[in-house]
């Protein structure tokens, strides 16, 4: 990141000093505060102004995050993350449920751009887009995976929000939902697949599972996988069901493993099948 002024034709002798030029650079694990400090120095001499560090961003639903740098250049607000070491699993997570409570604060359209002294991990760099697929997976990290029919809910709503859908529990919404969710990734594709979080996955997996579960008006409860895996499953007394693994080989086969071929057969042998699982 880094911002240049335009002189023009200014006369050399009274133009303005000349600015730093180049990418601002981050030292490989550096104390963070002194290099947030450092560079929003840096900043400031890049005509951009410090409206504040360690800025608190908060929801409605009272999730907080604090961003190092919120500034502004040109009337134009927008914020800084600055990461200073090696990236792992646990900090990935960290710094994209940052970006997502950002996206769901009064900040919605700031803005956000990262700084590290580490290559940055596609996932990250994905997600500090303002690609639709990616705005529509941090909407959904707000889920809980241990609360599916919640979770069915949220990826409901996001749909609504997003795709300016209305999704009801039956059968008949799921080609739908895979026809955006297939041209949404399409559109973010270039060459490969977009990252697809847990979150979309867990998301399609209980929404698939509780329009299996609702359409078939049987009694069922979600469970621990045991045998089948991480995550929960839908159990019934004729079957015991993973629409959650469904939904990710969906998102990453495509329709060859499609939900609603899937629900439909479901639906389907629940009527008079023995005991079974599918």
């Amino acid at each position: 990141m880094f911002w240049k002024r335009n002189e023009g034709d200014v006369p050399e002798e009274e133009a303005a000093p000349q600015q730093p030029a180049g990418p601002i650079r981050i030292e490989r694990d550096a104390q963070r505060p002194a290099t947030i400090l450092r560079v929003a120095g840096e900043l400031e001499e890049r005509d951009g102004k410090i409206l504040e560090l360690f800025k608190e961003v908060r929801t409605s639903d009272e999730r907080i995050t604090v961003i190092p740098i919120h500034a502004t250049r040109d009337d134009h607000e927008f914020f800084v993350e600055v990461a200073t070491r090696p990236w792992t699993p646990e900090s990935i997570e960290t710094t994209l449920r940052t970006v997502s409570i950002v996206r769901d604060s009064e900040y919605t359209d700031t803005p956000l751009d990262i700084l590290s002294a580490y290559p940055v991990p596609q996932d990250i760099e994905f997600f500090f887009s303002d690609s639709p697929v990616a705005l529509f997976e941090l909407d959904l990290m707000r889920g809980d995976p241990e609360k599916p029919e919640e979770f069915a809910e949220l990826f409901r709503e996001a749909a609504s929000r997003h795709w300016g859908t209305d999704l009801d529990y039956e059968i008949s919404c799921l080609p739908l939902v895979e026809d955006l969710l297939t041209s949404a990734l399409d559109a973010d594709a270039s060459g490969e697949l977009p990252p697809i979080l847990n979150v979309l996955v867990e998301g399609l997996g209980f929404f698939t599972g509780e329009v299996i579960r609702r359409e078939s008006g049987k009694p069922a409860a979600w469970e621990t996988a045991g045998g089948w895996g991480d995550g929960l499953v839908l159990v019934f007394e004729e079957f015991t069901l993973d629409p959650v693994g469904k939904a990710r080989a969906f998102l990453h086969e495509g329709e060859e493993d499609s939900i609603s071929f899937y629900a439909e057969y479901a639906l389907r042998e629940l009527k008079d099948s023995p005991d079974n699982a599918v």
